[in-house]
């Protein structure tokens, strides 16, 4: 089997909101450096402020879902996980806040391996996502 569809993550608003604050009072504190402290304090904060949104940028942006032949493919900005479709013992909804590469709170608990692991996705079109689980674990 062949790489299927890319599931997007579901995104909760509160999350765009709460990811804009963050750079609001980043910016915030950007524009006030100028009138304060060193050169080398200004340059640290726009360095860590720069590091900061890009960084939240590829998570929001980077996040999704993939059945790649026998793999699921999680991916979020820089993390990546391959989990064997076969080792996989159960998908079911989930609302918890546990962290994971899910977007929204609206998610899916995958539980797999030996020991059992458990991580946490959320992907956009579930139904879907589920369909096409189902149909490559062979059931």
């Amino acid at each position: 089997m062949t790489a299927g569809k890319i599931y997007a993550s579901k995104i909760d608003g509160w999350l765009v909101v709460l990811s804009l604050a963050g750079g609001v009072a980043m910016l915030t504190t950007l524009l006030s450096a100028p009138h304060s402290g060193s050169a080398a304090l200004r340059v640290s904060i726009l360095s860590l402020a720069s590091m900061t949104l890009g960084s939240l940028a590829w998570v929001i942006l980077g996040t999704y879902y993939r059945f790649d032949g026998p793999m699921l493919l999680i991916c979020s900005g820089p993390f990546r996980w391959r989990i064997p479709i076969r080792e996989i013992v159960s998908v079911t909804p989930s609302r918890s806040s546990r962290s994971g590469p899910a977007l929204s709170l609206d998610r899916l608990a995958v539980e797999y391996g030996t020991p059992r692991r458990l991580i946490l996705i959320s992907p956009r079109d579930r139904g879907g996502f589920m369909q096409e689980f189902e149909r490559r674990r062979g059931h």
